[in-house]
Order: C-alpha cells, then sequence, then structure tokens
C-alpha cells in the first residue's frame, strides 16, 4: 500500500512540468457573462447583418458574406444579404425595419416552392423559408443537420436590449 502510493506520487512530480507558469487566478471579469453580440452590433431586438453573422458563428456553421452574389428572390423588397453556408450552402437573408414591414412582404412569397426548417426536402430540393422577427432567410441547402442549425440559430431570435432591474 505504502509502495503504491509513493509510485504515485512520483509519477504525479514526473508528470509536472517546472517551467510551466502557475495556474491562473481566476477573477471576476472571466465570469462575466459572454455578449450577445460582437462589439459596435447594437442589441436592439432587431436583426442587423453583424449579428445575423455573429449568432450563425456562434452556431459554428462559418458563414462568409458572398459580395458578388446576387439574390434570387426578385419580390422581397427587404435589404437582401447573400451568405455562404460551408461549400455548397447559401443563405438568402432579407432584412426589414420592423416585424410588420416583414410579415407583409411575406406574403409574396410563392410558399410552395418552400419548406420550413422541420419539414422534409422533395426531390425538387427546395429551399428552406426562415421567418424571424424582422428577418426572412431563404437557405439553399439539402443537408438536413446544416437547415436545423441555420434554422435554431436564427429562429432563437435576435439579441434583445438590457433590461434595467
Amino acid at each position: 500500500m505504502r509502495l503504491s502510493a509513493l509510485l504515485l506520487a512520483a509519477a504525479i512530480v514526473g508528470c509536472s512540468k517546472r517551467d510551466a507558469p502557475p495556474p491562473a487566478a481566476t477573477s471576476q471579469a472571466a465570469a462575466a457573462p459572454v455578449q450577445p453580440t460582437t462589439p459596435g452590433c447594437p442589441a436592439t431586438g432587431q436583426w442587423e447583418v453583424c449579428s445575423v453573422l455573429y449568432r450563425l458563428g456562434r452556431a459554428g456553421l462559418a458563414p462568409r458574406v458572398d459580395s458578388s452574389a446576387k439574390p434570387s428572390e426578385k419580390e422581397l423588397t427587404g435589404k437582401p444579404l447573400v451568405i455562404k453556408i460551408g461549400i455548397n450552402a447559401q443563405l438568402e437573408l432579407y432584412l426589414y425595419p420592423d416585424t410588420a414591414a416583414r410579415a407583409a412582404d411575406a406574403k409574396k412569397l410563392d410558399r410552395t416552392q418552400l419548406v420550413t426548417d422541420t419539414a422534409t426536402q422533395t426531390i425538387k430540393r427546395e429551399r428552406t423559408l426562415i421567418e424571424s422577427s424582422n428577418a426572412i432567410g431563404l437557405l439553399t441547402s439539402i443537408n438536413t443537420h446544416q437547415r436545423e442549425r441555420v434554422a435554431d440559430a436564427l429562429l432563437a431570435g435576435p439579441p434583445q436590449p438590457a433590461t434595467k432591474p
């Protein structure tokens, strides 16, 4: 028993690095909650380009704005943004000043050519419609898991302003 304890102690001492710095002390700053958006991106309760990119990035999707792509949906009047996700997926995002403007513009969509995030795509490979607050997203992806992750990130809602206690 004593020999086992001695061997364990020797192994611990032998495996530790002598040059290693001491563990950092925890501070209150390290325990502070993560900001809901990137600095300079307002948490207004409405989607902004920066908050969409931040949320998709936090979902592990590595979004990239494709400034050379043209949105294919001509009927929508919101501010368009095309985001590449992964190799083949593309998200056409339309931002509106408020939810009412988004809802009014969404009536123009041909919903027979679109599916929701939970619906199974057919052989036609329909685009996925994602409506959240002041944004309409049209995702082109055949990867079910990717469709779910994009929808979850956006349907969670835009960053809300801080409430005062």
